[in-house]
């Protein structure tokens, strides 16, 4: 990595005085560009046809079977209604991931290895017969050359799971955000096969109530904001 990069802050969302003056404060700027692997994904092919299908239907979801793999690649492009700077530092509260994604147990950050790099804790419940399942992954924060921001993760140790790649893209996209999520989940156990056609309904789920709690969430404070100011005004 280059050496001109401005460090990311993590603010509570509680303190909207010091959130808002940290939101002006760009994330970081990248000298060298990440590669995001076979995951990998640009603007560019977000098609004609698809941002159709996001004007009528709000969502576009592509579901890849990999051969010699149980479980398929899930890609779904969604759009926020704030820009994407806010959303991710939004979703980097991991804390809070319990309290809208569905089945999770227990999310939170076990290791800051520096400011745009962290391994994170998840518990997540399982359908029977298996009760619960955990896994830490490492991610990486990245600001790209195209406006566009970059949480991308992978698997460090799990006792289900072989592997677990994926990102989060938050691009500017008509005042808005074009959040692309990709994940493709390599599970160890006998037990995934019963799992697998589920697996793209339950990815689209957890997108959803992603996209509710950010869109919610800033709106609120959003709205907070501005009646403060207000008052600040009289």
């Amino acid at each position: 990595m280059g050496k001109n990069f401005n460090l990311f802050i993590f603010v509570d969302p509680r303190d909207f005085s010091r959130y808002d003056e940290c939101m002006k404060i760009k994330i970081l700027t990248l000298l060298s560009l990440l590669s995001l692997s076979p995951l990998s994904y640009s603007l560019e092919t977000v098609t004609t046809g698809e941002e159709q299908e996001l004007t009528q239907s709000s969502m576009v979801r592509k579901v890849n079977w990999k051969e010699g793999y149980i479980w398929p690649e899930v890609r779904i492009l969604t759009v926020l209604d704030h820009l994407p700077q806010d959303n991710l530092n939004e979703f980097l509260n991991f804390e809070t991931h319990k309290t809208y994604i569905p089945d999770m147990l227990e999310s939170k950050v076990i290791k800051k290895i520096s400011p745009n790099e962290l391994n994170v804790y998840f518990e997540m419940e399982m359908p029977w017969p298996v009760k619960k399942t955990t896994h830490v992954t490492h991610n990486l924060i990245t600001k790209n050359t195209d406006g566009s921001y970059t949480l991308k993760w992978n698997l460090v140790k799990a006792d289900m799971l072989s592997a677990t790649d994926g990102f989060m893209r938050f691009y500017p996209y008509k005042g808005k955000t074009l959040l692309e999520y990709v994940s493709h989940i390599v599970p160890n156990s006998s037990l995934a096969s019963m799992f697998k056609n589920r697996v793209a309904d339950d990815v689209e789920k957890s997108v959803k109530k992603i996209v509710k709690h950010l869109n919610n969430t800033l709106n609120k404070r959003e709205n907070l904001s501005a009646t403060n100011q207000k008052t600040n005004n009289l």
